[in-house]
């Protein structure tokens, strides 16, 4: 039974996997583009395992930002995390308690939504099904698309940082026409970040960690208030 629900896991999957794929080759061509060498794609995409903080990181490497200011900056976009591990193992009570750690580790914000919807039938076989074969289709395709990039012409690599921004806007747009608060959260985020730049009070990289902190703090007084008046 339990050989069996690992397998339904991993049916279950197939759509993140389909969604990886292309966004994995992606960032290996990205990486690839601004010659960082295949060292970083690896341990970026089988330790680090995060999507848009490997973007961010190549981002923050390209803009010469120190080792530190990135480890916090991921830190604060990666905390999502630490509620959706919690909402899940909460909710869950048959998940093995000694692959706590590995089962947070390998959580994404699309096997959470697979595993939101699937409350009933969560074990422990059932959550690695559903969490090992994108975990593993990610790094696999990263590494594909690093090799790609060897083939492509210099200027199309460098695109695809452009093609990396489309991306983002098409992720935001959505959520925009939902909410008009992330309007103002965004148009805050902006305006932080470019008071903090040309003021010049941080170095270089640290801007954006106080912008995102700043952010954070009144984007959550902004949405809460609108949730209460709702």
């Amino acid at each position: 039974m339990k050989n069996n629900n690992f397998i339904l896991g991993t049916k279950r999957s197939f759509p993140i996997i389909i969604g990886y794929i292309p966004v994995a080759i992606t960032f290996g061509i990205l990486c690839k583009g601004m010659n960082l060498p295949l060292i970083y794609v690896f341990l970026s995409s089988f330790v680090l395992y995060s999507g848009a903080a490997q973007f961010m990181l190549v981002g923050f490497m390209a803009s010469g930002m120190s080792l530190f200011g990135i480890a916090i900056s991921i830190f604060l976009l990666n905390t999502r995390l630490f509620l959706m591990s919690a909402s899940i193992s909460i909710a869950i009570d048959k998940l093995n308690s000694y692959c706590f750690p590995f089962f947070g580790w390998l959580l994404t914000d699309e096997s959470f939504s697979v595993l939101s919807f699937n409350k009933d039938k969560i074990d422990t076989q059932f959550a690695f099904g559903v969490e090992i074969p994108p975990y593993f289709a990610w790094g696999i395709f990263s590494i594909v698309g690093f090799y790609i990039g060897e083939f492509l012409p210099k200027f199309v690599n460098l695109a695809m940082s452009m093609g990396l921004l489309g991306l983002f806007v098409a992720l935001l747009v959505p959520n925009v026409k939902k909410n008009m608060i992330i309007i103002k959260v965004i148009l805050i985020s902006g305006i932080i970040y470019a008071i903090v730049h040309y003021l010049g009070v941080f170095t270089s990289g640290w801007n954006i960690v106080f912008s995102i902190i700043i952010s954070s703090i009144l984007g959550v007084f902004l949405i809460g208030d609108n949730e209460l008046k709702d």
